[in-house]
């Protein structure tokens, strides 16, 4: 069983979070603080106000550089509120390769969210279950302002 605990903030404006989230750490390592999963919420025509609208993933750019790649869409769905979630675990993530087990760990949680919790925007990942092959169990703990989210995700104990 792999045990993955996330630490999530917000809610933050998709404006706070380009001008604030943008630790991106120095070179070469870039280790900075502003990267991870994020959950939009806001209106949608079926599910109402508050709705769970995308869950997306900040691996390869800060926050801010992934949000600003929405502004064009999100200027049309006001009002949108953000959850930002930070995983660091350092017997399983570090800079020696290159923050590779950190980026499969944040991917695969990003996949497995999607599927469970089946956001109204997201068109990847929401109708083929995630492929668990050397992990038989995963373990998303959501600590801090984890929002309207499980506090425990458990895949595939979840699905079933």
């Amino acid at each position: 069983m792999t045990i993955l605990t996330f630490t999530w903030e917000g809610p933050f404006k998709p404006t706070e979070i380009i001008s604030r989230l943008t630790d991106a750490g120095t070179a070469p390592d870039y280790d900075g603080n502003d990267y991870g999963l994020y959950q939009m919420y806001g209106r949608h025509i079926i599910a109402g106000r508050d709705a769970l609208l995308y869950i997306g993933e900040a691996t390869q750019q800060t926050f801010s550089a992934r949000f600003r790649q929405h502004q064009s869409w999100l200027v049309h769905e006001w009002p949108i509120r953000v959850y930002v979630g930070r995983i660091y675990l350092a017997r399983r993530h570090s800079a020696k390769d290159q923050w590779a087990g950190w980026r499969a760990d944040v991917l695969t949680a990003e996949r497995l969210m999607i599927y469970k919790y089946s956001p109204h925007y997201n068109s990847v990942h929401i109708a083929e279950r995630p492929l668990l092959v050397a992990l038989q169990r995963i373990v998303l703990v959501h600590r801090g302002k984890r929002h309207r989210l499980q506090s425990r995700d458990v895949a595939p104990d979840d699905w079933e």
